[in-house]
Formats: structure tokens, C-alpha cells, sequence
């Protein structure tokens, strides 16, 4: 699937926890333009077709991201990696924005936010099953790969031109989210063995795979409509899962370059600072 021309940037292997910082930072200070004034400008079919679903999505974005934060505040802590919990802010601040701005258009168009779903309640779950930033990062990622499909198929969805706006606008939030997320994966992952990586990666998939299915049963009716079939949406979705770990691969590569290997176990969750020599 291709990404809008306004996406295009050149990538650099790893990113410093200074340098996401100032992207948040600039970020924030560059959004596009929502045409709110338009008003309620979703019809009847395009309503019914497309409600429930961004209801459910709007309730996974609403995350307070205290887990996250948590976690991310103990690596920083262990790492010394300062700048990684002033970019984590920055993030969690984002997706609050995609949250309020997705609420803001339900109750535009007369349609009342929802406080959680089934499938929010249970990524929520994965996100705190161990407390690890290894494992909140890996339930994150999986989302955001998936949430670049569907807000893809939902900005095809309708004629509205506000929510045409919004998708643009978090579309190129998500595609950064990715790279954030898939390079923080690199530094976390740098020295696991080929053998317990490869075993890794095999239960990443898993859970995109597993994930992809609960998606398309509860949403399927906005990727219709955004015109992908289940093959389609399958094969966009595995496409940036492989897109975003082939950048987590060339982060690793370049991580393995600047640091030299550590004898012994080392735990996940502190294993290089986050700003790269």
C-alpha cells in the first residue's frame, strides 16, 4: 500500500531520544488544518456504516498511557536516558490528541464516544501483562501497523471532509509512531541471540496475525467501504509489519556497530542508552 507523497522523508537508521523529542516538539507545532466549520457533513449510509467502528477506535486512542509511561520511566532511569521519557510524553500527548480529535468528530456528527470495547479491554490487558517496556512497546507497535491500514480504509470511507483531514493527519502522525517504536525495539532487542530474536519475532507475528483477525471481525465494514477486501487489508498489514522491522533490522545493525557486545545476561528493558554514540 502506498503511502501520500506528504509522507516522503528520508530515513536515517536510529534516531536520538533528543532528536524524537524535537519531533514531537515540531510536530505539535505543524498539524494540518481540520476543517471543523464544515459541521456534521457524515449522510445517513456513510453514518451507519462507519459509527461503531470509529467508536471502538476512538476508545483505543483514549489511553492515559500511565503503563507506558511507567515502564518507560524505569528504562530511562536504568539507561540514563532522559530524553526517552520527555519523547514518550510527547508521544502519549499525541495519541491523547488523536483521541480527542476522533471524539470531537463523533459528537459533530451526533454520535456518542465510547468509553472502551472488547478488543481495547484486551490490548490493554497484553500492554500489562508483564511489566516490561519491551513487551507495551511490542502491543503498540502491532497496533499502530494495523491503525495505518485502517485509517487508510476509513479516509476512503466517506465524503466527509473533516474526517478526511483527520486521517491524513493521523496517518502521518502513525507513520513516525512506527519508526519511534520499531527503533526503541532495535535498542531494547540489540544483544538477544539470533536463536531467542528469531523466537521473538515469531510471537510478534503471531500477535499481528491474531490481532488482524479481531480487527477485520469488528471493523470490516469501514475497510469494505474504504475498498479492501480481507486479502487486502491481510496483505497491507503484513506489508508495514515487514516494512517497520526491516527498520528495526537496519537500527540493530547500526546499534551493533557503536556498541561493543557485554558479557553476560543482560535485561531487556536496560540495555543501551537511547541516544547513540
Amino acid at each position: 500500500m502506498n503511502m501520500p507523497d506528504d509522507y516522503a522523508e528520508t530515513r536515517i537508521p536510529l534516531r536520538t531520544s533528543r532528536e524524537w523529542r524535537e519531533h514531537y516538539e515540531q510536530n505539535a507545532l505543524s498539524l494540518l488544518h481540520i476543517p471543523w466549520d464544515a459541521g456534521a457533513d457524515l449522510n445517513q449510509a456513510e453514518r451507519l456504516a462507519i459509527a461503531a467502528s470509529v467508536q471502538g477506535f476512538q476508545a483505543g486512542e483514549s489511553s492515559e498511557g500511565r503503563h507506558l509511561y511507567r515502564a518507560a520511566e524505569k528504562y530511562a532511569h536504568a539507561s540514563g536516558d532522559d530524553e526517552y521519557l520527555r519523547a514518550i510524553r510527547l508521544f502519549i500527548k499525541e495519541e491523547q490528541r488523536h483521541a480527542r480529535d476522533l471524539a470531537r468528530f463523533l459528537e459533530l456528527n451526533h454520535i456518542p464516544p465510547l468509553k472502551t470495547t472488547f478488543p481495547d479491554r484486551i490490548f490493554r490487558r497484553l500492554r500489562r501483562l508483564v511489566d516490561s517496556l519491551e513487551i507495551s512497546i511490542a502491543v503498540l507497535l502491532t497496533a499502530e501497523i494495523i491503525a495505518k491500514v485502517y485509517y487508510a480504509a476509513l479516509q476512503s470511507a466517506t465524503n466527509s471532509t473533516v474526517l478526511d483531514a483527520l486521517c491524513r493527519q493521523i496517518l502521518r502522525d502513525e507513520e513516525k509512531h512506527v519508526e519511534f517504536q520499531a527503533e526503541q525495539l532495535a535498542r531494547l532487542r540489540v544483544r538477544r541471540r539470533a536463536a531467542a530474536y528469531a523466537g521473538t519475532l515469531g510471537l510478534q507475528r503471531l500477535l499481528l496475525g491474531g490481532t488482524c483477525l479481531v480487527v477485520w471481525l469488528y471493523h470490516r465494514r469501514v475497510f469494505h467501504r474504504g475498498g479492501f477486501t480481507f486479502s487486502q487489508f491481510w496483505r497491507a498489514c503484513w506489508l508495514h509489519f515487514n516494512d517497520a522491522f526491516a527498520h528495526t533490522s537496519a537500527a540493530s545493525a547500526h546499534l551493533r556497530q557503536a556498541v561493543a557486545p557485554l558479557p553476560g545476561p543482560v535485561s531487556p528493558d536496560a540495555m543501551t542508552p537511547g541516544s547513540s554514540p
